[in-house]
């Protein structure tokens, strides 16, 4: 593998996000004091969030920015997976399209791996702060870290947060099939199978209702309570 130009790939993910692209965008493109590389997947939005990236990537065209628009609506972890192809940073992480995490939060996930030499540093909210999460949303996902100790043999305490910092020639050898949602589930599996020391950093967190466009509903974490098991048992992955 060819030495990475950036210490960092950050993925933006877009799905009719009109409402708060531009403010993202805006907040991650200020990010200060790291050598980064920003990639943004349109996952074939049709909110009006496609032409808003068109138009701004046209006007902010840099060699550490770059734009991919997928052909049909193929789901989250498809969008991260095109990235992760393309990536040209030591380690990757995923920044929403919405408002309910701080991209200026990056930097110190950022400096914990650099200086743990981390595999993998997760951004908690559990162990920082939250806010406006639905108390449904709350306590599943508690259940589903509790599930990582009798499944797995360890306590993390956030595995659902979309700040997962790993490094990027990891994330080619786990070769992640999910192309939904159900992307992270396979992303913590995978990790605790190979034995990877998950860090774990403090961050905070302000949530979106369904209304507001919050796509995450029930289905997905049935689909997640399930996947947590067969994962842990398939001989097939790892």
């Amino acid at each position: 593998m060819k030495k990475p130009l950036y210490d960092v790939t950050i993925l933006i993910p877009v799905y009719n996000e009109k409402g708060t692209i531009k403010e993202i965008l805006a907040s991650t493109t200020s990010i200060k004091d790291l050598n980064y590389e920003l990639i943004i997947v349109d996952d074939f939005s049709s909110d009006g969030s496609r032409e808003i990236l068109t138009k701004w990537y046209k006007n902010n065209k840099k060699p550490n920015i770059r734009l991919i628009l997928h052909p049909k609506n193929m789901g989250k972890g498809a969008g991260i997976k095109t990235a992760v192809k393309e990536a040209r940073g030591k380690y990757f992480v995923v920044q929403d399209a919405d408002l309910e995490y701080d991209p200026t939060e990056i930097p110190r996930i950022a400096r914990k791996a650099f200086s743990e030499n981390a595999q993998a540093v997760y951004g908690s909210r559990f162990k920082g702060t939250v806010k406006n999460m639905p108390k449904a949303n709350y306590v599943a996902n508690r259940m589903y870290n509790l599930m990582l100790i009798p499944l797995y043999g360890k306590i993390i305490s956030d595995m659902h947060t979309c700040y997962k910092m790993v490094r990027t020639d990891l994330l080619r050898d786990m070769k992640i099939q999910s192309n939904g949602f159900e992307y992270a589930t396979e992303f913590i599996s995978k990790l605790l199978k190979r034995k990877v020391k998950i860090y774990e950093v403090p961050i905070s967190f302000n949530g979106r209702t369904i209304k507001e466009g919050k796509k995450i509903d029930i289905k997905d974490g049935l689909i997640c309570f399930r996947d947590l098991v067969c994962y842990r048992f398939s001989n097939k992955i790892k």
